[in-house]
């Protein structure tokens, strides 16, 4: 396999991930979301439940935490690309955003000094 069928191949695979993940993400949310309003309509006390929204909400924590691990791979993926002399691969049809330079926040003053 070309280094580049197998950078497509893994880019493919890794937009399916995302996808993956953003639609638990969705889902659990549309969920948590729904149950205030079916305990309303059941006219149940808010005790009723509690352990289950608590559950899911701990549910979405660890699926963002895994939106953000599977960006960072996405990026780390990016630099391996770079590494095996693939370029840039155009795949998908999501707009990405600029890339932001990074800076420390500090700027120079006269006499040397930083704010």
């Amino acid at each position: 396999m070309k280094r580049t069928d197998a950078a497509r191949a893994g880019a493919e695979k890794l937009m399916r991930a995302e996808a993956a993940i953003d639609a638990a993400l969705r889902e659990t949310a549309e969920l948590m979301g729904l149950l205030p309003s079916l305990r309303l309509e059941a006219r149940l006390s808010a005790v009723i439940g509690q352990a289950a929204v608590a559950n899911l909400g701990e549910t979405l924590a660890y699926i963002v935490s895994a939106r953000r691990t599977i960006i960072e791979a996405h990026g780390a993926l990016n630099t391996v690309r770079s590494q095996i002399g693939c370029g840039a691969l155009a795949m998908g049809d999501m707009d990405k955003p600029p890339e932001v330079p990074r800076t420390s926040g500090l700027r120079a003053l006269d006499g040397g000094r930083a704010a």
